[in-house]
């Protein structure tokens, strides 16, 4: 063996004697804000979930009532081109309501053409808390 890796070796285990390495634990996300579909009654709750024919994203917003507003920016590739929507949910208006977010557009006569090859599919919502802290919570949509 080499004299500079016998003198690495010995330098690495007199290092690792001396200087004991600590694990760290990271601080989790305390903000009052719940994703997934089960319902706290002390924070408010962000739920999408993909529609069964895959054509449509449905999100819950439940507790409102701990929140001042909520925005929501809704993106995908379809038809080969970026498409999109957004939107907010008045938080004075009741505990929870649903958004219903098709891939795709409707005209006023309610005939909708829905985009093909869907991907690249994402959803951020912003939360302004009461206190005014906003919190950004990004999913990815697999479709």
């Amino acid at each position: 063996m080499p004299m500079y890796n016998k003198n690495f070796v010995l330098l690495f285990v007199f290092l690792f004697l001396v200087f004991p390495v600590q694990a760290k634990v990271l601080p989790r996300f305390v903000g009052g804000v719940k994703s997934g579909g089960g319902s706290s009654s002390s924070a408010f709750v962000v739920s999408p979930k993909l529609r069964g024919d895959k054509r449509a994203l449905s999100i819950y917003f439940g507790n409102l009532s701990k929140v001042k507003n909520v925005s929501y920016v809704f993106t995908y590739q379809g038809n080969g081109m970026d498409q999109g929507a957004m939107g907010s949910v008045d938080a004075s208006s009741g505990n929870s309501t649903t958004r219903e977010l098709l891939f795709g557009t409707c005209s006023t006569n309610n005939v909708c053409i829905y985009h093909s090859n869907i991907s690249s599919a994402r959803l951020e919502v912003t939360i302004e808390q009461l206190s005014g802290k906003k919190t950004i919570k990004k999913y990815r949509i697999k479709i």
